[in-house]
């Protein structure tokens, strides 16, 4: 479902995140989601979709912490590590300065 959503962003013309998205992240942010091993590769790709299509609201809201103790989380699990580095990737694009 999450590789679903995440495909739907990257083809949404407009750029921006779709304001039901809006609720869906807010929810996964939180770390029960991470848990499971079998959920992590398609919220990564989802979080990866979603950074730079919300970062101005990622920068106000204060969230960027937020992700980037997703990749610190993923980053300490040897079978999450590459899901890590593309959470970090989509941070790194986005906010380069």
């Amino acid at each position: 479902m999450f590789q679903i959503f995440a495909l739907l962003l990257e083809l949404n013309p407009s750029g921006h995140v779709p304001g039901t998205f809006k609720v869906i992240i807010q929810n996964i942010l939180a770390p029960n989601w991470w848990e499971q091993r079998g959920n992590v590769p398609p919220l990564s790709r989802f979080i990866a979709a979603v950074i730079p299509r919300a970062a101005e609201e990622i920068k106000a809201g204060g969230k960027l912490e937020t992700f980037l103790g997703i990749f610190q989380r993923l980053l300490n699990g040897k079978k999450t590590e590459q899901n890590a580095f593309d959470v970090l990737e989509a941070i790194v694009g986005t906010f380069d300065g």
